[in-house]
């Protein structure tokens, strides 16, 4: 046995832990680069306390405003606002795509080039080699598990792709996770942002890449995370759930930086670049029909692989004791009716058809597609996206 485990070196967790953010800062540097939503801090009324406490502690703080998934151009504008401003230290508070983009910032405000010069696959092939500016990240949503990797997921949009900037140097330096936040957090993000942690978690479990480390986390936290959703699905989500889901998405994004993802992930990212689909509710798509056909694929072409056995292992964690059928296939039934009660729509209504799946499928060997248990074809590839797509249009 032989592996490597890493994370961020301080993990706060808990109701309030936002209200450390300031002195966390102020141990890392004195002027502070606020990487944020557009509104979202102003919505919740922490903006206010966060700014009040940097003053106190003698912070200066400007603020770098996030919208949306974010893109080259973003990340290579972060690191600028944060060279000319003489940042030593960056605050991002958000979701994902916030903590990307901070990762991202920080890392180029201390490295020469662009976004473009190290993004992989698609880039210079550059590498990180001078440490980025120290980050805390708070996440607002349980999701994509971003306050504890060790990468930046960026939009290339003229290649119409999203691709990693990766470096063992870009974990954040403090995480703070505080469950209380995702109280505000609406469904519909809930519901996304819950699937992809649910997501990580199982396929970090699958992975060729799974190790003793990481499955004592994932086991308890597909659990966690299931239920979680579950109580947001039926509309009662409670401070219990919110912290459930914050925990579960903690331990995903521990999981997947240490043993990788698989095949969801893998046609995930050309259905974000290609399509536009969001991240978190793709993986809610793709999560069951992806867990049937490795299932199937395992049973067809190596039925003594471990990964089948933690598939039942999975449907065990899912199913009620006194369900007649406990098998993987009926877990993988579990994950559509989860996704069916959140609401989250399947492909087809992100406007993904027949006619993308082939551009979708060329785009989708790489990265977490290698980590995938075992080597699925093309055509078990386009199955499963063929059976995400939900019924055509009358």
């Amino acid at each position: 046995m032989k592996f490597a485990f890493r994370t961020a070196p301080e993990i706060h967790f808990g109701a309030g832990t936002l209200g450390e953010a300031p002195a966390a800062v102020a141990r890392l540097g004195k002027r502070c680069l606020l990487v944020s939503g557009k509104h979202s801090l102003e919505r919740s009324g922490k903006l206010a306390a966060i700014e009040e406490g940097l003053r106190a502690r003698g912070v200066a703080m400007a603020r770098f405003c996030v919208d949306g998934e974010p893109d080259l151009a973003v990340a290579d504008e972060g690191a600028r606002v944060a060279r000319e401003g003489g940042h030593d230290v960056v605050l991002a508070i958000g979701g994902g795509s916030v903590i990307d983009a901070a990762k991202a910032a920080a890392a180029l405000a201390t490295n020469e080039g662009s976004a473009l010069d190290y993004v992989e696959a698609v880039g210079a092939g550059r590498t990180i080699e001078k440490a980025p500016l120290p980050l805390v990240a708070v996440p607002t949503t349980a999701g994509s598990g971003s306050e504890v990797t060790k990468n930046s997921v960026l939009r290339v949009p003229d290649l119409r792709v999203k691709r990693s900037i990766r470096s063992d140097l870009m974990v954040p330096r403090v995480a703070l996770v505080d469950p209380s936040l995702l109280a505000t957090a609406p469904k519909s993000v809930a519901a996304s942002s819950g699937l992809d942690a649910l997501t990580h978690l199982v396929e970090a479990y699958l992975s060729r890449g799974a190790q003793p480390m990481t499955d004592v986390l994932v086991v308890p936290g597909i659990t966690l995370a299931y239920r979680a959703l579950v109580a947001l699905a039926e509309d009662r989500a409670t401070d219990e759930s919110h912290e459930a889901m914050a925990l579960a998405a903690l331990w995903g994004g521990i999981a997947l930086a240490n043993a990788g993802l698989g095949a969801v992930h893998g046609l995930v990212a050309p259905l974000g670049g290609l399509c536009g689909v969001p991240h978190g509710a793709g993986c809610g798509c793709l999560l069951p029909a992806t867990f049937a056909t490795n299932v199937a694929a395992l049973r067809a072409r190596a039925p003594g692989h471990p990964a089948l056995a933690r598939a039942h292992e999975v449907a065990d964690l899912l199913l009620p004791p006194d369900a007649p059928d406990r098998s993987p296939e009926r877990a993988a039934d579990a994950f559509q009716g989860l996704r069916d009660k959140l609401g989250v729509p399947p492909l087809r209504s992100y406007g993904v058809g027949e006619a993308d799946l082939a551009s979708i499928l060329a785009g989708s060997r790489a990265g977490s597609m290698r980590s995938n248990p075992i080597e699925l074809t093309d055509a078990e590839l386009e199955e499963i996206l063929a059976r995400s797509l939900g019924p055509a249009a009358a």
